[in-house]
């Protein structure tokens, strides 16, 4: 095999490793031309030389060799140290009729019988240990059957959804990691639909999945760019966007290495599977033949039944194609903390439709409606009697889309949200909107309190704006846009809410909220993706109740 596949350099790198030399070490003796580079550059293409298929394998073989030319086993070894030892104790005299005992030369025989049992391979040794750990102890019974068939080795196509809390994204991160450690010459490739979102996603929960695994020395995680590498065999982990699958064209795993896990995040916001086979036919370019590919899909159900997630869900199930279905209560006692439980059960009492649909991943609704609750009519003075709370928000305009500013109330007694005023218009300057949303906080035209001096929440987009609204008397705070703080969170948000009441005075809002609709697939069909346009009411309304959205006690 050797004489078919490795140079001579390669041959030469690989004897050298196993007369003890490091990888760096061995691959300056080898290549003159490394001994003027960087370590890091060495250990680099060291990486990759030892990643080639055809050099692991002949380390593994020549590793294989050295077990099999020992001669001596543990036992063996560790008899002759024991009679060695008894013999020593029997003639340890200063001076006999045979003479001293060399005391040096029976030391040096039980460093040297220590030296023989930390290098020599265990008894039956057949070949490097595997990677292992005892998933038993970090997922939970729902995703047990997809482990085994996953550990079975033969790829496949695996979907998984479920309720907040569920376990999904641990398993497939604990899967990928796994399988990567095992398997030298896997890659794994990361998508979600919106790149932005990576960094506070699947980024941190591979970062878990390392840490539960006890590997962190094996890899380097960086986040400019993003990416996870394992330093011993040059694997990486890729994360991309989904904005334009088309570009996933240009992707290549890197030299002996191809990417056989491939996990697609929040699937149901891709426009229908048209776009994944996109994306699959990318990921499966210059693989080796015959080679397995494990796809992991994952998604909370949208609302609406018509979701073409949630059909293909339902096909695969009259298939007889398992999938993978959890919620938080499948979770074993103390894998989760107790405020969410709390959160999930406090929102059953409440709102059982909302709790169905957020906690248990259950399709609630028809249709591609967003916010089938939404309501526009006049808020009644009953109504306006139970509001506690008033906040304001501000979406800031740009080119040809409107500036706008609403006045919101929220009764967290009966979970009830009121739009109750709002203000917009193109092509506004800063100066001008500021005056407009002064007169109207100084003088409501709903017949609410005066709050000149109340916070306004503003996206934190354009600082200037902020800063040029603070300058002209305008307590405005920008809102940090984590991952909490997401339009999907917000939208989410907004959704579970009992009712979301809007006065025909905030017209923007009540041409918004019903018409808004999740984008559909090109064959019709709704997906979980939130369109970005005609959202600047929605998103003041986001922006507003931020401090709820963040705040545990507002469900």
């Amino acid at each position: 095999m050797k004489g078919d596949t490795l140079t001579q350099k390669q041959e030469m790198y690989c004897q050298a490793r196993m007369r003890g030399l490091s990888q760096r070490k061995a691959y300056r003796e080898v290549y003159e031309n490394a001994r003027r580079m960087k370590d890091a550059t060495v250990d680099s293409r060291a990486c990759t030389l030892e990643a080639k298929p055809q050099v692991n394998r002949r380390l593994a073989e020549l590793r294989r060799a050295a077990a099999a030319a020992a001669t001596k086993t543990r036992a063996e070894v560790i008899a002759g140290m024991s009679e060695a030892f008894d013999r020593s104790l029997e003639n340890l005299v200063y001076k006999t009729d045979f003479g001293a005992i060399d005391k040096g030369a029976i030391s040096g025989v039980s460093q040297l019988g220590k030296t023989l049992v930390d290098l020599l391979p265990d008894d039956a040794d057949d070949g490097a240990s595997e990677f292992e750990r005892d998933f038993a102890l970090l997922i939970s019974d729902p995703f047990v059957p997809m482990h085994r068939a996953v550990c079975a080795g033969v790829g496949g196509d695996f979907w998984t959804y479920g309720g907040r809390a569920s376990g999904k994204s641990s398993c497939i991160s604990l899967e990928i990691v796994r399988g990567i450690m095992r398997h030298p010459d896997r890659s794994a490739l990361i998508m979600v639909k919106t790149g932005k979102d990576i960094r506070e996603g699947v980024y941190e929960q591979m970062l878990w999945a390392i840490r539960m695994l006890g590997v962190e020395d094996e890899f380097e995680c960086t986040v400019s760019p993003i990416r996870i590498r394992r330093r011993s065999t040059g694997q990486v982990i890729t994360f991309r966007g989904g904005d334009n699958t088309a570009k996933t064209k240009a992707l290549k795993a890197p030299a002996g290495t191809y990417y056989a896990y491939l996990w697609i995040e929040e699937t149901d916001q891709f426009a229908g599977m048209a776009e994944l086979r996109r994306v699959y036919q990318s990921v499966t370019r210059g693989a080796p033949s015959g080679s397995p590919f494990f796809r992991f899909h994952s998604f909370n159900p949208p609302r609406t039944r018509d979701s073409w997630a949630n059909r293909k869900i339902e096909e695969l199930k009259a298939a007889g194609t398992p999938v993978y279905k959890a919620n938080y209560t499948d979770m074993p006692p103390g894998w989760l903390p107790e405020q969410t439980i709390e959160d999930a059960e406090a929102l059953k009492a409440a709102d059982p439709e909302a709790y169905a649909h957020e906690y248990l991943g259950e399709p609630v609704g028809f249709g591609n409606e967003v916010f089938p609750r939404a309501d526009v009519r006049e808020v009644t003075e009953d109504e306006r009697g139970k509001i506690s709370m008033t906040l304001y928000g501000v979406d800031w305009g740009f080119s040809s889309d409107p500036f706008c500013w609403v006045k919101v109330g929220y009764a967290p007694k009966t979970r009830t949200l009121y739009v109750l005023d709002s203000i917009s218009g193109v092509g506004l300057t800063n100066p001008e909107s500021a005056e407009l949303v002064k007169a109207r906080m100084a003088k409501p035209v709903d017949g609410g309190e005066p709050e000149p001096f109340a916070d306004v929440f503003c996206d934190s987009a354009e600082p200037k704006s902020v800063e040029d609204f603070k300058q002209l008397g305008i307590r405005a705070r920008g809102v940090k846009k984590t991952a909490a703080l997401s339009v999907r969170s917000g939208v989410r948000w907004l959704q579970n809410r009992s009712a979301i009441v809007i006065d025909p005075r905030a017209a923007l809002a009540a041409s918004e909220f019903p018409a808004y609709g999740y984008a559909l697939t090109p064959d019709g069909e709704p997906t979980g993706l939130l369109p970005d346009k005609d959202n600047h009411a929605i998103d003041a309304v986001r922006y507003a109740v931020a401090t709820l959205i963040a705040d545990r006690r507002f469900v």
